[in-house]
């Protein structure tokens, strides 16, 4: 994964996905693997720049690492915390809107109650609401319990890493 991430970071799109797929190939059942691809296809269609000119439908494979995602990984919680935040901030990549809104949210719930202590998983959850003033209490005391965990969760390269990192350091 390292070569991958080496590859992300020096904006060389086209020569990751390849690596991704050979290894997605080799190994369809690592979840380790499976995330990070299906975070650089979400990555592909939203900010590129145009660097990623490989002739793909982005939004079609996208979709299908979803399904097989949900059907190699749904038990788990940190899939249903990627896969639930990716839906939620971009529900039209995925197909219909209202109806992936919602299992955005689902899945982020999931996240947040299969692991209960996860603060990262909690404040992505409440995030995606309406809250009431204990709610906001808790999403308050999430986003801070996180700011630590985020810097060594996500402290390697790679878009996934580098997204979060970025996006839920909080103050």
């Amino acid at each position: 994964m390292d070569q991958i991430f080496e590859l992300e970071s020096s904006e060389k799109y086209n020569d990751a996905y390849l690596l991704y797929k050979k290894l997605i190939s080799e190994d369809n059942a690592n979840f380790e693997t499976w995330k990070y691809y299906f975070f650089f296809l979400w990555s592909m269609i939203e900010d590129v720049n145009g660097k990623f000119t490989i002739d793909l439908d982005l939004r079609a494979e996208l979709e299908t690492e979803l399904k097989n995602g949900e059907n190699k990984y749904s038990r788990l919680a940190e899939f249903n915390f990627i896969a639930g935040y990716a839906i939620g901030i971009f529900p039209y990549e995925f197909g219909d809107y209202e109806e992936l809104e919602s299992k955005s949210k689902e899945m982020l719930k999931k996240a947040s109650e299969l692991e209960l202590i996860n603060p990262i998983y909690k404040m992505a959850y409440l995030g995606s609401k309406a809250l009431n003033a204990n709610e906001l209490n808790l999403y308050k005391k999430a986003c801070l319990d996180s700011k630590n965990i985020i810097k060594t969760k996500y402290k390697g390269k790679g878009l996934l890493n580098e997204y979060f990192r970025q996006v839920f350091s909080r103050d």
